[in-house]
């Protein structure tokens, strides 16, 4: 029954919509901390000011927080993504943070406030759409087996369903560069303008039920979850 209706709602994300015709927006590495928190205003206040901040305006990353709204028995309450265009602009980002008063500040509310649960490095290996203008998102933790028979699959329904105006917002598939253990070696997402459209669908297309057929020896959903966002700073 759960394989049914991972099934059915996996489709019903990827089958709503219209086509997004933008070239991808999703950057070349990203770096995700997922936290537990009971005060989201102490830690958004906290980015918020960063955000400000002239050492912040210099780094090269884009920064967005994440509210994991529905995600199981998942002890997290938000995700925090730095998106990079590539390794350079990462590792100066980071550099740039210990010569940042404005960073010690929030350093000290994410000490007070949160709990960190894990901590992962994601590289892009597909990608479509603009990241930006999705408020919304459908993630699934996978393990896959065999990844460039994956890819190749994954590469093939994303033709079809854009050919077929299947496919509204972002979508992606990452690979878990650091910090994968095994149950998660890879991430996919699929984003919406807001949540009623990530969650109205229709029937699963053709190309999405023979690429179901085709990954089912090489990939197990780990989790699947629905997120929001909660800040671009």
């Amino acid at each position: 029954m759960k394989k049914i209706v991972l099934w059915t709602f996996l489709s019903a994300v990827l089958s709503s919509g219209v086509t997004n015709a933008e070239e991808p927006s999703v950057p070349q590495f990203a770096a995700i901390f997922q936290m537990s928190t009971t005060d989201q205003a102490a830690v958004a206040g906290a980015f918020a000011q960063f955000a400000k901040s002239e050492c912040r305006k210099s780094m090269p990353t884009a920064i967005r927080i994440m509210s994991e709204f529905f995600n199981g028995d998942e002890d997290v309450t938000h995700s925090i993504i730095w998106n990079f265009e590539d390794a350079q602009a990462m590792t100066s980002s980071f550099a740039a943070l210990g010569q940042c008063r404005e960073w010690a500040d929030v350093s000290a509310s994410l000490t007070e406030n949160a709990d960190f649960k894990s901590q992962q490095l994601v590289r892009t290996l597909v990608a479509g759409g603009d990241y930006t203008k999705d408020t919304a998102y459908v993630v699934w933790q996978l393990n896959i087996a065999d990844e460039a028979a994956y890819v190749s699959a994954y590469e093939k329904l994303m033709e079809a369903q854009i050919e077929g105006n299947y496919v509204n917002g972002a979508y992606g598939l990452w690979r878990v560069q650091g910090g994968a253990n095994s149950d998660v070696t890879h991430i996919a997402f699929a984003g919406a303008e807001n949540m009623e459209t990530l969650l109205s669908g229709s029937d699963p297309s053709k190309a999405f039920i023979a690429f179901q057929k085709k990954v089912a020896d090489i990939r197990k959903v780990h989790r699947m979850n629905i997120n929001a966002v909660l800040a671009d700073l």
